[in-house]
């Protein structure tokens, strides 16, 4: 987990406002009963997994695509090549939306805006490891213009059926 404690508390108060402007039919079937923390989400995505990852593309179409994510300081990281229509959509129009799901449990939810973060920036470095870990190289041998892109959330909501099962440690 890398999220610091400040990071948790702006985690959880966006989590918390996120469930509030929730639609009634959100409401109905993820109560607040099934409503995931800043620390359980925080834990539970460690490492580098997949989550389905949705741009808008030059004529107002929707796409999306399986892609890695990391979950970094509270917010998700993907990568992709800066040449990539997905980038070049995303620097026109930087509105995003993933989704991280185990089936329907758990499932994470982000509405948000693109931040690149590109190989010059201390960040970079930091992200990468993370592909290392998972990968046992790092983004740069895939690509010579590989970016990380940050989902900055406006909206993230958190659920599962069965939350006890992502309590941290030792609760």
């Amino acid at each position: 987990m890398y999220e610091t404690e400040e990071e948790l508390e702006w985690l959880q108060a966006l989590l918390d406002e996120s469930q509030r402007r929730s639609g009634p039919h959100v409401r109905s079937i993820f109560g607040r009963e099934r409503t995931l923390s800043a620390r359980q989400v925080s834990l539970h995505r460690r490492g580098v997994k997949q989550v389905a990852f949705a741009t808008v593309n030059s004529a107002g179409e929707p796409r999306v695509a399986p892609v890695d994510s990391a979950f970094f300081h509270g917010r998700f990281h993907i990568s992709t090549d800066s040449r990539s229509f997905r980038a070049k959509n995303l620097r026109k129009r930087p509105d995003l939306s993933l989704t991280y799901f185990e089936g329907a449990d758990p499932l994470i939810i982000v509405h948000g805006i693109a931040v690149f973060i590109e190989t010059n920036q201390p960040e970079f470095g930091q992200l990468d490891s993370e592909w290392v870990k998972a990968y046992g190289k790092s983004t740069l041998e895939l690509s010579d213009s590989v970016a990380f892109i940050r989902a900055d959330p406006t909206t993230m909501l958190a659920y599962s059926f069965h939350p006890e099962r992502f309590l941290p440690p030792g609760v």
